[in-house]
């Protein structure tokens, strides 16, 4: 089992990422399954964006 702060990192590492650079390693993805994750990673980016603009957070 790893540690939270290697957990607290993988999120802040996230935060780093905007929706242009998740698209771009979509584009670069070789499977299938990594564009499913840089999809899932997206839409995670536009939801915070959406939340942020609607005053929600």
């Amino acid at each position: 089992m790893r540690n939270i702060n290697e957990q607290n990192n993988l999120y802040d590492q996230f935060l780093k990422y905007s929706y242009a650079d998740l698209k771009e390693l979509f584009k670069k993805a070789e499977t299938k399954e990594e564009q499913e994750f840089y999809i899932a990673l997206s839409d995670l980016v536009l939801q915070r964006e959406q939340e942020r603009v609607l005053g929600k957070k």
